[in-house]
């Protein structure tokens, strides 16, 4: 048996990197609270749905950074954290890889930044904003890389610090860019959020030993392609979800106009900001465990056990909003979103299922199962998509859609559950 003061060492580890964690995780939402809540007062619901679609852009450009690499470098990190040698050769393969990937998105956003405006935007004179997007995905990628690394190398203090002194920065400027510049600002200061750490990281990393281990001729192959397999994984989420969104927002804007849109996109933000909790949790701890697992048998314990500690959190946190809706919705949005208080259960039992199918998802993501995650993103967004032009037209309205979002989370859940099943007892 190891010795009583290594047990109270490690308890006391996890006890910090947990905190340190929930730390990063809480000032990154508490902005993404804040930068809802000035675009809801000064720009409006209306406001609010014709950000909505450059909200979607972000959310691609942030999960495609650096090829999204992000879930491979905590894989290989977790497996490689006892060697300096592999840890070597994986950040040199991570540098070369993002930038390469980085690269190829700055041409494209470049290449067709009106055309992406007229989409965005409905006009062109927003390119500017594009090209925007087009150099922040870079720090984006590199924020991804050096967050991964911190984490890797046992410095979570050091990205907590990162995180939370980002926010704290980006806070004054976020409200100086929409207080000040309207639509425009806003979408830049959507930007900022997610630029900053980048800068403060810089602090940090000069006096590690990171860019002294990169080296072109530790560029290694496997590492490339393992990376290339979790960029496919997260294009498709990438894409599936945020075009989903565009196409039933603009959906609902023919139907009922940008307000009810705008409404509907506050949901949406809500339910991304304290998902986010849950995502951050299963990525940093649950994932790097399954991916260290071999037997299936160990796989399957550990999936009932954190299925039922994601389950049990987010009812409790799933009630107090509820049963609270009437003081958080104007709190963190305003009163002209007092309409999402009829509907929002809808969401929660949605996102209940959701969180919960992640459980499970999260074990084709340690074990680069690319066909089965890329079929399972489909799955979901043909699913919420069919019903929502079927089962919620005949609703109406965004009743209907987030309706349709809840039989289509439950519908998904118990296919995950069926499939996981399955595959235990092969």
């Amino acid at each position: 048996m190891p010795p009583v003061g290594k047990l109270k060492e490690k308890g006391a580890g996890l006890l910090a990197g947990a905190f340190f964690t929930s730390a990063a995780q809480a000032s990154k939402i508490l902005v993404g609270f804040c930068i809802l809540k000035l675009i809801a007062l000064y720009l409006g619901a209306d406001g609010l749905g014709k950000l909505g679609h450059f909200m979607s852009l972000v959310s691609i450009a942030v999960l495609l950074a650096g090829g999204g690499l992000g879930h491979g470098v905590i894989k290989y990190v977790a497996e490689f954290k006892d060697s300096k040698f592999k840890l070597y050769r994986l950040f040199s393969t991570s540098v070369f890889y993002a930038s390469g990937a980085s690269l190829l998105v700055l041409v494209a956003l470049f290449s067709f930044a009106e055309k992406i405006s007229i989409l965005v935007f409905g006009e062109p004179r927003f390119y500017w904003v594009i090209l925007c997007l087009a150099i922040a995905q870079v720090a984006f990628a590199f924020n991804i890389l050096f967050s991964g690394f911190f984490n890797g190398l046992g410095k979570l203090n050091v990205n907590a610090v990162v995180q939370v002194v980002s926010n704290i920065l980006a806070l004054p400027l976020i409200w100086f860019l929409i207080s000040s510049y309207q639509m425009p600002g806003a979408a830049i200061a959507m930007l900022a959020i997610f630029v900053m750490p980048l800068i403060v990281s810089l602090f940090f990393v000069k006096s590690m030993p990171l860019f002294r281990m990169i080296k072109w001729r530790k560029f290694d192959v496997g590492i490339g392609k393992g990376f290339a397999r979790f960029g496919l994984m997260l294009l498709v989420s990438a894409v599936m979800f945020p075009v989903v969104e565009i196409v039933i927002r603009e959906s609902l804007i023919t139907q009922v106009g940008y307000s009810e849109a705008g409404i509907w996109q506050g949901s949406i933000k809500l339910s991304s900001a304290y998902i986010g909790f849950f995502s951050v949790f299963l990525a940093s701890y649950y994932m790097p465990l399954i991916s260290a697992t071999r037997e299936k048998k160990a796989i399957t314990l550990q999936v009932v056990k954190f299925m039922l500690l994601v389950m049990g959190g987010f009812i409790i946190g799933g009630s107090v909003l509820y049963f609270g809706r009437h003081f958080f919705i104007p709190l963190l949005l305003s009163s002209e979103f007092n309409e999402l208080e009829n509907y929002i259960i809808f969401q929660l039992v949605g996102d209940f299922f959701k969180v919960s199918a992640y459980v499970i998802g999260f074990v084709a993501v340690a074990k680069a199962a690319t066909k089965l995650y890329i079929l399972s993103e489909i799955v979901q967004a043909l699913l919420f998509v069919g019903l929502t032009f079927s089962l919620g037209k005949s609703i109406g309205g965004i009743y209907g859609v987030m309706y349709s979002y809840m039989v289509a989370y439950i519908i998904f859940f118990v296919m995950c559950v069926i499939g996981f099943v399955c595959w235990a007892r092969r």
